[in-house]
């Protein structure tokens, strides 16, 4: 495949080459007088100025939005052990008390701090 595509640049160049050398001399000279015109035009046009004060915003604006992503994913990261996170959950599925024991929690808390006012 590369080889065929080798050969066809090969032979166009080829070709391309030989028809440039064999051009009249009215179109050398229009080709000639084409490339000085260009060349005045570029001459006279001034220079575009880059505005050089883009590239410290964009790369300070740039910096605020990585730092941003980076904080919310910082801020937002979930526990490193979600295992360990849901430990609580472990002793209320284990304990032989009923769920209603544990929907008057506050109560008995209430109730054993109250113990020695009674």
């Amino acid at each position: 495949m590369m080889e065929t595509k080798d050969r066809f640049l090969s032979a166009a160049k080829r070709v391309l080459d030989e028809a440039g050398e064999n051009l009249d001399a009215a179109t050398l000279a229009r080709l000639r007088a084409a490339r000085r015109l260009a060349v005045q035009e570029g001459l006279r046009r001034p220079v575009p100025t880059r505005r050089a004060w883009l590239l410290p915003v964009g790369g300070l604006a740039t910096a605020g939005v990585v730092l941003a992503v980076a904080a919310l994913l910082w801020f937002n990261a979930p526990s490193p052990n979600p295992v360990q996170a849901n430990l609580g959950d472990l002793d209320l599925l284990t304990a032989h008390e009923s769920p209603d024991f544990f929907a008057d929690l506050d109560f008995y808390d209430w109730l054993d701090r109250n113990a020695d006012a009674g």
